[in-house]
């Protein structure tokens, strides 16, 4: 529904306003390449790179591992999810730098064609928009779906609304009027904050339903009034660029840095995250674990004592394999014997154990 309802905003945005590509107005061809030197996205987009090669090959070899257990621990293939969206986020992303990094990508910038309020006839950078028509939601998903276990009917409405306010604000800039312009900019940021309170919901529904705790109990809800916070300086980088505060340049810098900075926060607290669900799901199994027990008791011979396995029967009858046991707790488990042992080379006495 929200990617029919984001394509349908979209199609009739473009009817009606019709932009120019940047690439037709040799003014805007100027102020573009005044204002885009290459350095600012040659090393976005080696980072990225980077950053991409090395979630695609965790997400592989954790799936590759995890596998053989899918038919054994319930859910276990649902961890890989998140992991699966922060691919699809740097690799969107990884392609918007590279676009920015032609030599022509002007057909995705466009020429406002008219002088804007304060701002002027700078070139708007729609590709930057359309990055966040995708990612912004796949954002939403991570938070309110894979952190807090939101089902899909919660997160919709987040979704469609944040997508309404993002075409909402770019059509802003190819209006005609300063009285429409600011009743346009004016309501994508009361949409954002209905967006901001379903998301604080959220929050409180997580609370709500989680009061014995879990492992990574406060890392979730900061998680998701984190990119509360992110959404809004993106809001107040846009007010600036309206006000004709910003540069060219200085609102391509700062939305190139916010997109690169949001989405390697959203995959540190992921890391978090699963460490936490990882851990969650040892205890489970070793809680769940049947082990047989096994009672030792001390016999006296002689001048000695020596421990004898009183449980040997039931040992023998059980039917579960029991793993080798660690060096480590092999060793404290055969302290005590060896201490008995060298006590009565010596010839002293050792009293009776109890069981």
């Amino acid at each position: 529904l929200w990617v029919a309802l984001t394509l349908g905003v979209l199609c009739l945005a473009l009817a009606l306003l019709r932009p120019k590509p940047c690439i037709e107005s040799s003014n805007c061809l100027a102020l573009l390449r005044e204002s885009a030197p290459a350095t600012l996205n040659v090393g976005a987009v080696c980072g990225l790179t980077t950053v991409l090669l090395h979630e695609v090959a965790s997400l592989f070899l954790h799936y590759r591992s995890a596998k053989p257990l899918s038919e054994i621990v319930e859910g276990v293939m649902d961890v890989f999810l998140p992991s699966g969206l922060l691919c699809v986020t740097f690799a969107i992303l990884l392609a918007e730098n590279v676009i920015l990094l032609l030599e022509s990508p002007a057909y995705l910038i466009h020429n406002p064609g008219h002088e804007v309020g304060l701002r002027g006839n700078k070139p708007v950078f729609t590709v930057i928009y359309m990055e966040w028509l995708i990612n912004v939601p796949l954002l939403i998903l991570l938070v309110g779906h894979c952190a807090l276990g939101r089902t899909m009917r919660q997160v919709s409405g987040a979704l469609i609304v944040t997508n309404v306010y993002i075409m909402v604000a770019w059509s802003s800039y190819f209006v005609v009027g300063n009285v429409l312009r600011w009743t346009l900019v004016c309501l994508s940021f009361a949409m954002y904050g209905w967006a901001s309170l379903e998301m604080g919901q959220w929050t409180l529904d997580w609370r709500r339903e989680n009061r014995e705790g879990v492992h990574d109990g406060r890392l979730r809800p900061l998680l998701c009034i984190g990119l509360i916070f992110i959404f809004g300086i993106y809001g107040i980088i846009f007010l600036f660029s309206q006000l004709g505060m910003l540069t060219s340049f200085q609102e391509r810098a700062w939305f190139t840095c916010m997109n690169i900075g949001a989405k390697l926060a959203m995959s540190m607290a992921f890391a978090g995250i699963r460490s936490g669900e990882h851990h969650e799901l040892l205890v489970d199994m070793l809680v769940n674990m049947h082990l047989p027990f096994q009672r030792q008791t001390a016999a006296s011979k002689g001048t000695g004592a020596a421990l004898i396995d009183s449980d040997e029967d039931t040992e023998n009858q059980t039917n579960i394999a029991r793993p080798p046991l660690n060096p480590r707790l092999a060793a404290v488990k055969a302290g005590p014997a060896r201490a008995i042992d060298k006590r009565n080379a010596a010839g002293i006495e050792t009293p009776l154990l109890q069981a």
